[in-house]
């Protein structure tokens, strides 16, 4: 079975390091399709929107992961948690 759920829209952004942080797109008021660009550094969420505002969302998680090493992966999960088809690794 795969991994991903066809025709879904990004909803989620994951960064998996020992422990997982999640930032929910609704919840910041950001729209898939407006994303220009991502990254996670340091357990922040960095993201450039296509009309070039640029955001560092914090995670909800207050935790003692190592976030300067380890990143592991980052997923795109829709509104069910389901990896998003062509947008994962």
């Amino acid at each position: 079975m795969s991994d991903w759920i066809e025709g879904t829209k990004p909803k989620k952004i994951e960064a998996r390091y020992s422990a997982y942080l999640n930032w929910d797109l609704d919840d910041e008021g950001i729209d898939w399709d407006d994303i220009d660009d991502y990254d996670v550094c340091r357990g922040q969420l960095y993201i450039k929107l296509k009309n070039g505002e640029e955001k560092y969302i914090d995670s909800a998680y207050d935790d003692n992961v190592d976030y300067k090493h380890g990143l592991e992966e980052i997923l795109i999960l829709d509104e069910d948690w389901g990896r998003v088809e062509g947008l994962n690794e």
